[in-house]
């Protein structure tokens, strides 16, 4: 029972990340627009010639965009795995005899919601996903025997979370939005950005 209650806890806890992480990327997306209209605005207002920076360091711009992509992609990213070493294969299959779609005749209302499950698990198994897998096998009520490997399967996803979420709040346009109205603190992210990107100096 004691590990049954902390499978509960873990999920709800990696639920609760995983909200907040898709809530955070619809406020990314106004904010990196917001970002690159003042961005534009103030270096046009300040005098700094963004052409000419980013041509004369345009190998810095390269190389910086290249590793930012690569760390998005680590820690955004789907993990693909071995399938042969891939764990909670049991677990998998109980909820595909649970819930596979075509166990279910064609005109039953719970087709569609089936389906959309089960394509949740296959994904979630494929690329390691855990807190996806074990969110399905709450939600259909599957039964698991070892709650201590599940567990400490949340415990990576949960870390996992936390570092997206670390991610997202350590971009230049996160940083702006919270900076409101107060034009020092938005100039102060600006000027830092400039010198990140092109090593610029008042």
């Amino acid at each position: 029972m004691k590990e049954k209650l902390k499978f509960k806890k873990l999920l709800n806890e990696f639920r609760s990340l995983e909200y907040e992480y898709e809530y955070n990327n619809e406020i990314l997306k106004e904010a990196h627009e917001a970002f690159e209209c003042f961005y534009l605005k103030w270096c046009e207002d300040n005098g700094v010639d963004l052409e000419k920076l980013q041509e004369e360091k345009k190998k810095k711009v390269a190389n910086i965009v290249q590793q930012n992509t690569k760390e998005h992609i680590d820690t955004h990213g789907r993990f693909e795995t071995n399938k042969a070493k891939t764990k909670h294969k049991e677990i998998f299959r109980s909820v595909a005899k649970k819930i596979h779609p075509d166990k279910l005749g064609i005109d039953d209302p719970r087709q569609e919601e089936y389906q959309t499950a089960f394509q949740r698990a296959v994904g979630a198994i494929e690329q390691e996903q855990w807190g996806e897998l074990f969110d399905v096998v709450d939600r259909y009520e599957v039964e698991i025997d070892d709650y201590n490997e599940v567990n400490d399967s949340l415990v990576t996803d949960i870390d996992r979370m936390e570092n997206k979420l670390k991610s997202q709040k350590s971009t230049y346009s996160w940083h702006l939005q919270n900076c409101g109205d107060d034009e020092v603190c938005k100039a102060r992210v600006i000027k830092s950005f400039l010198h990140y990107m092109f090593d610029w100096k008042e």
